[in-house]
């Protein structure tokens, strides 16, 4: 078998020759008898083709690298395709549509902003998932089945879904807004309330503190037999070994600095409801303009309007740098960590709570109060008189 220098099989070995005749470099032949083909690799492996692999191996190698990398401002994080967010796309060189790839991005990045500004509003995760799931995705397969694939169609789709999420934020933070007030006004009353007791409990004090004067011991009753008790030894119990105080959970100790963390999130979230509430006056002024006004005001006002939209948006962008400034990825891996560290500290305060009760200074006795004390004198002074009628009546015939 003849090949050339290309590796291609040749018919004769004329063709592999030079002009001395001899074999020209790069060419080679192969004797009768010498193996000519080899199957130097097996079948592929469908496992390597499949989706989960692919998904796996991101993982591995994404957690194989932040081993080396000591910053958590630069570890690598593997995009969740079923999560709350939408990934952008990557815009290569001399890409006729790259165009459209940016518009798709801006409007993709806008979800992403509502995203976070829901989680720092208190939506629920399930509630962003069915939003995403009902206006997005299932839109997305519909509009394939119609109009087959049309790129253009994505970020009308996009932009109605980040309407939805908006409303249903302004739902819950008007919702929010009011408890807060109705817990405000209800503790103001509560408060007021406990004064009035504390003063009433405070007079009926001065009032009955007297009585406990006026009680005095009951002299002991004449011709006593006085009887001795011969000692006993008084054998003390071993004392119960008090276990450790509870030791407080690794996930617990870094929730003082989440807590500071999510503060400002909800500084800067409450920034972004102000911002709004200013572009909806804007928006309703503009709407009332009659007349002369209309032609006067109507581009002042909507300048002001562009202008505090512009501002939303930096704000709402705002969230995500806050997240990434501290060592999260993504708000909603802050707020993973933020939970996590709550629920470790709940249960640790739960823990030293009991043991305080049971082995703590709150396991002393309760101390007696002013009216236990008096039914107490009065009740021992009862028992006395019933046991000693003679006495009583002797003292009524005085």
């Amino acid at each position: 078998m003849f090949y050339n220098e290309q590796k291609k099989h040749v018919r004769t070995k004329k063709e592999i020759l030079d002009d001395s005749g001899n074999v020209r470099k790069g060419c080679k032949i192969i004797k009768k008898g010498e193996v000519y083909e080899r199957t130097l690799f097996t079948a592929k492996n469908k496992l390597f083709k499949q989706e989960h692999y692919l998904d796996e191996a991101k993982r591995f190698y994404t957690n194989l690298i932040n081993l080396l990398i000591e910053d958590d401002k630069n570890k690598l994080h593997v995009f969740d395709r079923n999560g709350l967010y939408l990934a952008t796309k990557k815009i290569g060189k001399n890409n006729p549509k790259a165009k459209q790839i940016k518009e798709d991005n801006e409007v993709r990045m806008q979800w992403n902003h509502e995203v976070d500004r829901a989680l720092v509003s208190q939506v629920p995760e399930d509630e962003i998932r069915q939003i995403k799931q009902k206006w997005i995705t299932e839109r997305i397969r519909l509009s394939i089945d119609v109009f087959g694939k049309c790129p253009e169609k994505l970020a009308g789709i996009i932009t109605t879904a980040t309407a939805k999420l908006a409303l249903l934020i302004s739902k819950v933070l008007t919702a929010a807004r009011e408890l807060k007030n109705k817990l405000f006004h209800e503790a103001l009353e509560k408060e007021y309330g406990s004064n009035a007791v504390i003063k009433a409990d405070n007079t009926a004090d001065i009032v009955i503190a007297p009585a406990k004067e006026a009680i005095t011991e009951p002299e002991p009753p004449e011709n006593t037999i006085t009887v001795t008790i011969p000692k006993t030894e008084v054998v003390e119990q071993p004392k119960p070994q008090i276990p450790p105080r509870p030791v407080i959970p690794p996930e617990a100790t870094a929730f003082p600095r989440l807590q500071k963390i999510k503060v400002t999130l909800d500084k800067h979230n409450n920034l972004i409801f102000e911002a709004e509430r200013e572009r909806t006056k804007l928006e309703l002024e503009l709407s009332d303009l009659k007349g002369l006004a209309r032609l006067t005001k109507k581009k002042e006002l909507e300048t002001k309007i562009v202008t505090k939209t512009k501002e939303i948006r930096s704000l709402k962008a705002g969230l995500s740098g806050i997240a990434r400034q501290h060592g999260f990825a993504t708000v909603q891996d802050f707020y993973t960590a933020f939970y996590t560290a709550q629920r470790a500290t709940d249960a640790y305060q739960k823990e030293c709570a009991k043991w305080d009760e049971a082995y703590g200074e709150k396991a002393t006795p309760k101390a007696e109060t002013m009216h236990e004390k008096i039914r107490r004198y009065q009740e021992k002074a009862d028992r006395q008189n019933d046991s000693q009628p003679h006495r009583n009546r002797d003292k009524g015939a005085r």
